[in-house]
C-alpha cells in the first residue's frame, strides 16, 4: 500500500518534470482542473473503508460475461463485487485485463462479479475492443474440446481481440463520469487502474490495484477479511493521497514555501513513522529543487543556481549526485557551455555520480552535441572524460562502452571507437533486443567508415 502512494509521490516532483518547465505532470494537473476545486475546497475524502458503496448508473454494459451477469445498479447482498475503474488510453488498465479476466473466471461460482468502468463515449471504447491482443491467441485462449482432441484438424490460429478477452466479465462506460465521481473522486483515487471490492453487506472491504487484490478479495470471499487492520493502513494512504493534492495546488500556484510548510507539518504529524518521515523529507527536497529548476529556466538563473548550490550543503551524496545531473541538463538547454564543463568536471573530481549517472550525463551531452554542429568540443571532451570514468568503474557494461564509442566517434577517434563498440556489443547482456540492434547497427556503420577510408 504504501509503496503505491511513494511511486506517486515521485512522479508529482521529478526532475525530468522540472527539466520540462512544470514541477507536476500534465495528468495530474489535467485532474486538478478537471476538478475545478480550490484549495480551501480541498477536504478529506468522504468514501472509504467501511463505508457503503455507492450504487452505481452506468450508462452503456458493453459485456456481461458471456450472460452469465446482469446490469447492477444496487448491490445485492450475500455477494461480493469488484468496481474497477479503466480507460482506453491507459496502459496500466490494460494489462490488468487479462489478469481481471482471469480472476472472473476463477471465482464464477463463489458469487463474485467484476464491473469495470470507464467515463469514456462508446464509440471510443468499442474501437479499442476491436483491437487484437497483443500476443494472444484465440486458439490458446478459447479452444473447444473438439479443438484439443488430436484427431481434430489444425485451426489456424487467430488473434484474440480486447472484446474477446474482457467478455469474461462485466466491461461497461459511463460517459456522464457520475460512477467515477461516487468512487474515484469521493475515496480521493486520483489514478487508474483502481478497483473496490464491495462485501457481502456491501460495504467497500478493499481499494487498490486490481493486480494486488488477488489475497483480499480471496478472503472477502472466504469471510476471513480483516476490515479494521485494512482500514488503519488505508486510512493513512488517504491522508498522503489528500497531502499530494494539496501539494500539487500550492506548486501550480508557484507557492513554494506555501508547499514546504504544508510537508513540515506532515513531518511532525509522522513523527515516530520512519518511512513516512523519510519519505516526506525527499518530497521537501524535491519540491525545493524544482522551484530552483523554473527559476533556471525562467530569468532567474543567477538566483536559481545559487539555490542550487544552498540545498546541496545539507543533502545526501546521492542528492547532490541528483543536484548535479540536474545542474548539467538545466545549463545545457540554456547554452551555458562553460558552466557545464565546470559542473561535470567538479563531479568527476568528486567521485560522486556511480557508473550509471556518469553514463546518463555523458550520454544526454552527446544527444545535444549532435543536434548542435556548433556545440564546443570541451563540453564534449568532458563528457567523454565522464564516460571513461564510467567505463573503469564498470568496464563490462556493454551501455556504458556504447556511450563512450559514440563520443570517441564524435571527436574522430574511429579505430577505439570501434574497438570499444565491439566489446558493447559482446557484452550487450540483458539489454532489450532493439538496444542491441542499435548497437549492432552502430558497429557496422563505423566499421564501413573503416573500410571506407
Amino acid at each position: 500500500m504504501a509503496n503505491r502512494f511513494w511511486i506517486k509521490a515521485a512522479l508529482l516532483f521529478t526532475f525530468a518534470a522540472a527539466i520540462s518547465g512544470s514541477p507536476i505532470p500534465a495528468l495530474l494537473l489535467a485532474a486538478d482542473e478537471e476538478k475545478k476545486e480550490s484549495e480551501e475546497e480541498t477536504d478529506g475524502p468522504m468514501l472509504t473503508i467501511g463505508s457503503k458503496a455507492p450504487s452505481i448508473d452506468v450508462e452503456h454494459w458493453i459485456s456481461d460475461g458471456n450472460g452469465k451477469f446482469k446490469p447492477v445498479t444496487e448491490f445485492e447482498d450475500d455477494k461480493v463485487y469488484v468496481v474497477e475503474f479503466w480507460a482506453t488510453w491507459c496502459g496500466p488498465c490494460i494489462a490488468s485485463m487479462p489478469h481481471l479476466a482471469e480472476t472472473q473466471n476463477k471465482f464464477l461460482g463463489k458469487g463474485v462479479q467484476i464491473i469495470s468502468i470507464s467515463d469514456e463515449d462508446l464509440e471510443t471504447v468499442n474501437e479499442f475492443l476491436e483491437r487484437p491482443v497483443r500476443g494472444a491467441k484465440k486458439s490458446a485462449v478459447d479452444a473447444t474440446e473438439d479443438d484439443k482432441k488430436e484427431e481434430a484438424p489444425k485451426k489456424k490460429s487467430e488473434a484474440v481481440t480486447y472484446g474477446e478477452l474482457t467478455s469474461a466479465y462485466c466491461l461497461t462506460t459511463d460517459p456522464d463520469g457520475s460512477v467515477k465521481t461516487d468512487y474515484m473522486e469521493a475515496a480521493g483515487q486520483n489514478g487508474i487502474p483502481t478497483s473496490f471490492i464491495v462485501g457481502r453487506t456491501g460495504l467497500i472491504e478493499w481499494i487498490g490495484h486490481p493486480m494486488s487484490m488477488d489475497e483480499p478479495l480471496a478472503e472477502v470471499v472466504a469471510g476471513k477479511w480483516d476490515r479494521e487492520a485494512f482500514l488503519e493502513e488505508f486510512r493513512k494512504e488517504q491522508e498522503r493521497d489528500l497531502l499530494m493534492a494539496k501539494l500539487s495546488q500550492k506548486m501550480r500556484k508557484g507557492d513554494t514555501e506555501g508547499a514546504l510548510t504544508l510537508l513540515d507539518d506532515a513531518i511532525a504529524n509522522a513523527e515516530g513513522d520512519e518511512e513516512t518521515v523519510s519519505a516526506y523529507q525527499q518530497l521537501k527536497f524535491r519540491v525545493k529543487v524544482s522551484s530552483a529548476a523554473t527559476k533556471i529556466q525562467g530569468d532567474e538563473v543567477e538566483e536559481g543556481l545559487a539555490e542550487l548550490d544552498e540545498i546541496s550543503k545539507d543533502a545526501t551524496d546521492e542528492e547532490k549526485a541528483q543536484i548535479s545531473m540536474l545542474r548539467v541538463s538545466l545549463l545545457l538547454n540554456k547554452g551555458l557551455h562553460e558552466d557545464v564543463v565546470k559542473t561535470v568536471t567538479a563531479m568527476i573530481e568528486a567521485e560522486m555520480p556511480d557508473s550509471s549517472m556518469l553514463n546518463q550525463l555523458s550520454w544526454q551531452i552527446y544527444e545535444a552535441a549532435v543536434e548542435d554542429k556548433e556545440f564546443p568540443k570541451e563540453v564534449v571532451a568532458a563528457a567523454t572524460t565522464a564516460a571513461e570514468k564510467a567505463v573503469e568503474s564498470d568496464p563490462e557494461n556493454g551501455t556504458i562502452l556504447d556511450t563512450l564509442a559514440h563520443l570517441l566517434h564524435l571527436q574522430g577517434d574511429l579505430d577505439r571507437a570501434i574497438e570499444l563498440q565491439t566489446k558493447a556489443v559482446d557484452n550487450a547482456g540483458d539489454a532489450p533486443e532493439s538496444a542491441v540492434e542499435e548497437m549492432s547497427a552502430f558497429l557496422k556503420k563505423l566499421k564501413k567508415e573503416k573500410a571506407a577510408q
